[in-house]
């Protein structure tokens, strides 16, 4: 058996796209019915969260890992960051693109600016921010009238997320496995305070560029736990012991107070890559048909939402989730195909062209 996650075989392709799947599972309880209150993790959770919760929290774990691969591996901050530009930036421009100009008018909302020159202005730069257009009136007739694409909020999170990767390795902070334990630390911390004060400041501007600070009270130790995972890799081990550890971490987590916020980020991260890494899970050629995650991930939203106004009243969960994950993933190959592809093969040549000049970098290719 494999002891560590410190190897370049990996399951993460298919566990990404497993994720975006159960998001279109859980997104249908409220976007078929109105409520989410009988999605199945928000019972088993006591309503701490659901399963597309869970799975945007797993999201950054993996990002977290990958991203901090990308980054060590890197020439220098501008090769890392047109990397993460080419991967997030041109399947989301597209995403966008056909929400405003065919979602939109199909939902009857129509955008906020009332110039031409206005909403242009408005569509580049929420784009730009990695944020839906400014519009009202869209779908009015479904059980959940309003957004056009609920998941995409997240979108800007992760890219800052990438950013302050950098910020880490710039203090020297990824050359100290202590800080970034006491950062994973604080971040826990935060968040317990958040959700026992239920604290919601907005931020002003600050939060206007940055993002809902109860959002990042959230992800933050998600994502950090990742980047903490990454450099102790070599030390983190699969055993049976440590998986029975872990889930009975998560049992107690369903059933505490705040059990989720405290106990998920160290017993969901380490589950995670032991799916990712375990050798007798071998799904590691699911990369050879494309990375249809994150496509999966931007169209789910907006194709149950077409669905359900097509339909024009309410459906059982599990029906609009039949009907909506076989159109999504057709979305997310077509994504892959006609234009995430061409950017990733981009990315590869560039980080190819790294390890062989770093060779001591290229030790271990993990796909970010």
């Amino acid at each position: 058996m494999q002891t560590s996650f410190d190897h370049r075989d990996n399951n993460f392709d298919f566990i990404r796209l497993f994720l975006a799947v159960l998001v279109i599972f859980s997104h249908s309880y409220p976007l078929g019915t109105g409520s989410e209150v009988a999605e199945p993790f928000n019972v088993l959770t006591r309503h701490q969260v659901t399963g597309g919760h869970i799975a945007v929290d797993l999201f950054f774990v993996i990002s977290g890992f990958l991203i901090t691969a990308s980054f060590e591996r890197s020439t220098s901050i501008g090769s890392y960051l047109k990397k993460r530009f080419l991967r997030i930036y041109p399947g989301f421009i597209v995403a966008m693109s056909l929400a405003v100009l065919v979602v939109l008018p199909a939902s009857g909302g129509h955008m906020d600016a009332t110039s031409h020159i206005g909403r242009m202005a408005d569509f580049m730069g929420q784009t730009l921010r990695l944020q839906e257009f400014r519009y009202t009136g869209a779908f009015s007739n479904v059980p959940k009238p309003g957004p056009i694409n609920g998941s995409v909020w997240s979108i800007q999170y992760e890219f800052w997320c990438y950013i302050g990767v950098i910020l880490l390795g710039v203090l020297g902070a990824l050359r100290s496995n202590r800080t970034l334990i006491g950062i994973f630390l604080c971040s826990i911390l935060a968040s317990y305070l958040f959700a026992v004060f239920r604290w919601t400041p907005g931020g002003k501007w600050l939060g206007t560029i940055f993002g809902y600070p109860p959002f990042w009270a959230r992800l933050l130790p998600m994502y950090i736990v990742g980047v903490v995972a990454y450099k102790l890799r070599a030390h983190l081990l699969i055993r049976t012991s440590w998986i029975m550890a872990a889930c009975g971490l998560l049992v107690a987590a369903a059933i505490m107070p705040y059990g989720w916020t405290l106990l998920f980020p160290v017993a969901g991260a380490y589950l995670v890559l032991v799916a990712a890494y375990h050798p007798a899970i071998r799904l590691h050629g699911w990369s050879r048909f494309g990375d249809f995650s994150y496509g999966t991930y931007l169209y789910a939203f907006p194709v149950q939402q077409m669905l359900m106004h097509w339909l024009g009243h309410t459906v059982p969960p599990w029906k609009l989730f039949l009907m909506a994950a076989p159109i999504t993933l057709l979305c997310a190959v077509i994504s892959w195909h006609a234009v995430e592809r061409w950017f990733v093969r981009a990315a590869r040549r560039q980080s190819a062209s790294e390890s062989r000049t770093r060779p001591e970098a290229g030790r271990e290719r993990l796909r970010a």
